[in-house]
């Protein structure tokens, strides 16, 4: 029986996918739920001078370069907040316990010992399609998840 189920989102809209099956879950066997968002300080979207491993140059870290970075990761903290704080009200209406969790750190990682400091029983995540050349470089959250988590694992493919 399911009693804690950690629902792992990421910042795509397919998280709507994935929080849906938590639910579900959770209606089926009446348990409590925890969202988790991890904010990935290494992927924010901002690349101040390129990639040097592409033949980029080494980025250079200036102070309005520090400045827009800082910028950029509060908005994706503030708007990680709010689509946890909706979920959570989502899950509520259904007369689902939930509480929420928002951190940073290597997403794959952070799943795994939340999962085991928390004692729960199914991680719910979601997968993205990538490339065979992707995954192999870049590796991916729900691989790392499947292979190292303390509890079962569910992954909602992503198209």
């Amino acid at each position: 029986m399911l009693q804690k189920i950690l629902i792992a989102i990421g910042d795509s809209p397919e998280s709507e996918k994935v929080l849906e099956a938590g639910l579900m879950l959770a209606e089926k066997f009446g348990a409590k739920i925890s969202i988790l968002h991890v904010l990935n300080l290494f992927r924010t979207g901002f690349e101040p001078a390129g990639n040097p491993l592409l033949g980029g140059n080494y980025p250079m870290m200036t102070d309005l370069a520090i400045e827009q970075y800082q910028r950029e990761l509060q908005e994706s903290e503030k708007l990680g907040m709010e689509r946890l704080q909706a979920y959570a009200k989502q899950a509520n209406d259904r007369h689902i316990a939930a509480e929420i969790f928002q951190t940073t750190g290597d997403p794959g990682r952070t799943i795994c010992d939340l999962a085991k400091e928390y004692m729960t029983d199914i991680i719910v995540i979601g997968r993205h399609q990538q490339s065979v050349l992707s995954e192999i470089f870049l590796g991916s959250t729900s691989n790392y998840v499947l292979h190292h988590a303390p509890c079962s694992v569910m992954v909602i493919q992503q198209g």
